[in-house]
């Protein structure tokens, strides 16, 4: 038995589905209005329903007229949903509905005795179908019009105008029980359609609700977002433009070449932070703004990283830290050449900015299960736990400090974030305070068979366990 309520329940999704399916656009636009709509649809296919069963019970029992006025009656319940299609509004159908209740109800109380009869009890459905299909208004018109039909029925019974019963009197009996039971069952389907209705419309608003909290989180989060990069650009950009200006204006005040020289390598490098600054920013703007189409190609991750550490070969003397290279032959990745090299510069810069003058940073690249690996180990402070929860977010602000003076923004991690998620790649950290930190970079493995990589794969593991005599490892002397 319970398994079979799902079913059944699955059933009656399934009709109201189908239902749905009547209901115009721009009616399910508005949540009271899809609401009423679905009644409209229950309704008519309900009222059809009944009027197929009771039709069959007269034909039974002989009574012609109830036959008729209940097919004629239920053909109208049948196209209310088209009706209400076809216009484009609920109001015609609603008001069509309510006409064929009151107009056949009335109708069966002339067959089958008036007063004496169960139709006249079936006309209190009007005035609340109204209300639950067409508002208050309606209802109370149709109220009035279901109590003067009512009337006129008791009316004729009260000056001794006895309506006939038109089917075989023996039947009386059974026809007014199976009408009040009948309509027992039809109030309590016409309030279990309206409770249907009404959650699944508060279900909707929930929906609604929850999307509008997410937007206004969303909108919060990019406002706070907003304010705090305007505070972040007018701080980073105004120093490098004070030192430019400073430095111009003591260009007009002296006309020694070693000064002047020196002065102009304040002023490169300043334009050259407010340059970064701004290429991060837009870099940050594009991706988030799915502007970063990649074009993924062979690329040999060997080259890149020797590319990448000759390009920062001068930052790396001036701090006297030396760079300890470790590289496999035949490592083929899948990815784009300019992003993946922007990638590199980044985790090898940063580990020169950190670590301190007379270190070294270990590059060290091999291959994994479908992927190729680059690693980055500094010897530096290490990043706290808390630190590394936000790294990766844009303008996090790290408790480490660069320990040559270099500035920093706050971005550079969430662009290689972001642009190794947009290779269907990663990038992880790994650190100790007090024992430096290692950066991943994984990028998918070129796995056309005449390019695999020549390097046996090895399955994916966490650096922090890597035995290497020249890879120290965080925590370990």
């Amino acid at each position: 038995m319970p398994e079979s309520k799902p079913k059944i329940r699955g059933v009656f999704n399934r009709l109201g589905t189908l239902m749905d399916r009547l209901i115009p656009e721009k009616l399910l636009a508005d949540p009271e209005q899809a609401r009423r709509a679905r009644m409209v649809n229950r309704f008519g296919f309900l009222g059809a329903f009944f009027g197929v069963a009771y039709a069959t019970f007269y034909l039974v029992i002989g009574h012609k007229w109830g036959v008729g006025i209940i097919l004629v009656c239920s053909s109208g319940y049948a196209v209310t949903p088209f009706l209400m299609r076809r216009h484009q509004s609920i109001k015609p159908a609603g008001h069509f509905l309510a006409l064929i209740l009151t107009l056949g109800f009335s109708a069966l109380c002339f067959v089958e005795g008036g007063l004496q009869g169960h139709a006249i009890a079936w006309l209190v459905s009007v005035p609340l179908c109204s209300l639950l299909l067409l508002g208050q208004r309606s209802a109370i018109q149709w109220a009035v019009i279901a109590f003067l039909a009512a009337s006129v029925v008791a009316g004729l019974d009260l000056v001794g105008i006895k309506l006939p019963v038109t089917y075989d009197p023996k039947w009386t009996q059974v026809v007014t029980a199976t009408g009040y039971l009948g309509l027992i069952i039809f109030m309590f389907i016409l309030g279990l359609t309206f409770e249907n209705s009404r959650a699944h419309a508060a279900a909707r608003m929930q929906d609604a609700l929850v999307r509008l909290e997410t937007t206004n989180e969303r909108l919060v989060h990019l406002n706070n977002e907003k304010t705090e990069f305007l505070g972040i650009a007018a701080h980073d950009l105004k120093n490098p433009l004070t030192v430019i200006a400073g430095s111009a204006e003591m260009l007009t005040m002296t006309h020694d070449k070693g000064k002047l020289d020196r002065l102009a390598n304040v002023i490169g490098a300043a334009a050259t932070r407010m340059r970064d600054l701004i290429t991060n920013l837009l870099d940050v703007n594009a991706i988030e703004q799915g502007k970063f189409s990649s074009n993924v190609e062979r690329c040999d991750v060997r080259k890149l990283v020797e590319q990448t550490l000759e390009h920062n070969q001068m930052a790396a003397t001036k701090k006297s830290i030396a760079f300890q290279v470790g590289t496999s032959e035949g490592l083929w990745a899948r990815a784009d050449r300019a992003a993946t090299l922007q990638i590199l510069d980044n985790l090898i810069s940063n580990a020169l900015k950190y670590s301190p003058p007379n270190t070294t940073v270990y590059v060290h690249t091999l291959p994994e299960t479908g992927c190729v690996l680059v690693a980055v180990r500094d010897e530096g402070p290490g990043i706290s736990e808390a630190d590394q929860k936000k790294m990766f977010q844009k303008f996090s602000r790290l408790s480490a400090r660069p320990t040559g003076g270099e500035s920093s923004t706050g971005l550079g991690l969430a662009i290689v974030k972001r642009l190794a998620e947009a290779m269907s790649g990663s990038v992880q950290c790994h650190s100790v305070l007090g024992a430096g930190s290692t950066f991943t970079l994984r990028l998918p493995v070129w796995t056309d068979p005449p390019l695999q990589a020549t390097a046996p794969a090895i399955p994916p593991r966490d650096l922090t366990a890597i035995s290497n005599p020249w890879l120290p490892v965080p925590g370990r002397n």
